[in-house]
């Protein structure tokens, strides 16, 4: 999520469908491998979650193609120490490869590190670890970008007036970090009417970023805006702007999606929504993993596009094929 080119090509990209690529994305076309199977297992941040449910789906449909034994070991939880041991398991079993969504950039070098040294190729998914020369490749969304993209469609949609208050998780959490800078400077670049109050941090709570937006509308009458960084704090404002009886006059535009967000979109009450491709990123995972066992190049920083959801777009096929889903 990086620069744009005009400020007409974004209008002309966030008025209708957007889809927003990045350099360095592996286009090789997936085909079948011939020999033994290979073996690739994908180690999510937690299972029971729509985005990495969605890249298992996607690695799931090249896997039979490339001649790949596909298989899942995630925690229910996103836990440093659950995600350590099923590494460390994954290392007596030696498969081919592990792709991995790390649950902590620094926490998870090591355990990675002793992977790599057993010769199991590493592929990270939406999220590099901190030494980046223990994984093969990262890919992931360029969230600066994604970032810039919310902040173009939320400082059209407030014509460029108001109050906008930010919600993320945790400060520190570097996607977050990202996502909250990409939108910060877009939107004071763009839209000098806006006035940014900052960002508020809801743990990851939907109850908290439900009661964070609701306080906000008190504090703040002239409040139009509101950009959420992940799903539960983008459910939450949802719910927050409906408690408040700011519906129609506060924009939410989010980022991620889960079935509520979606049926806010059906409703109208989620202006518009930042929506990644793990489909995308699982289906590269995987082929990616498939190149770097044969020796083949894998460029270091791959990333998938965008769409940007909206009440008028979410049921075409076209942003469909982006909506996460927790079952293939």
């Amino acid at each position: 999520m990086r620069q744009f080119r005009t400020a007409a090509a974004v209008v002309a990209l966030l008025t209708t469908l957007v889809l927003v690529g990045c350099g360095g994305t592996s286009n090789s076309s997936t085909s079948a491998s011939s020999g033994p199977k290979k073996k690739i297992v994908y180690v999510p941040g937690l299972t029971g979650n729509p985005f990495y449910s969605t890249v298992a789906c996607g690695a799931k449909s090249v896997a039979a193609k490339l001649n790949v034994d596909f298989s899942v070991q995630g925690a229910p939880q996103f836990d440093l120490g659950a995600q350590t041991s099923i590494v460390n398991a994954l290392i007596t079993s030696k498969p081919d490869a592990i792709m991995i969504s790390i649950t902590d950039s620094k926490g998870m070098i090591a355990p990675l590190a002793r992977a790599k040294a057993a010769g199991i190729k590493v592929i990270a998914i939406d999220g590099d670890l901190a030494d980046t020369s223990i994984a093969v490749t990262n890919i992931q969304s360029d969230n600066v970008k994604g970032g810039a993209l919310a902040a173009d469609k939320l400082g059209q949609l407030m014509g460029n007036q108001g109050s906008v208050v930010l919600l993320s998780n945790a400060a520190g959490n570097p996607i977050g970090e990202q996502r909250l800078r990409g939108f910060e400077d877009e939107l004071k670049s763009k839209y000098p009417g806006v006035h940014d109050l900052g960002v508020q941090y809801s743990k990851n709570q939907t109850s908290q970023a439900a009661l964070i937006v609701s306080s906000t509308a008190v504090a703040h009458p002239d409040l139009k805006g509101v950009y959420t960084t992940a799903t539960n704090n983008t459910e939450g404002a949802i719910t927050g702007v409906r408690e408040s009886n700011k519906v129609g006059q506060v924009n939410i535009v989010g980022y991620d999606t889960s079935d509520p967000i979606v049926e806010a979109l059906h409703q109208k009450t989620l202006a518009a929504d930042v929506v990644q491709y793990p489909f995308g990123e699982g289906k590269l995972g995987v082929q990616s993993a498939v190149d770097a066992i044969n020796g083949k190049s894998v460029p270091r920083q791959q990333s998938q596009p965008f769409v940007i959801a909206t009440p008028q777009n979410v049921d075409t096929p076209q942003v469909q094929q982006y909506i996460y889903k927790l079952n293939c």
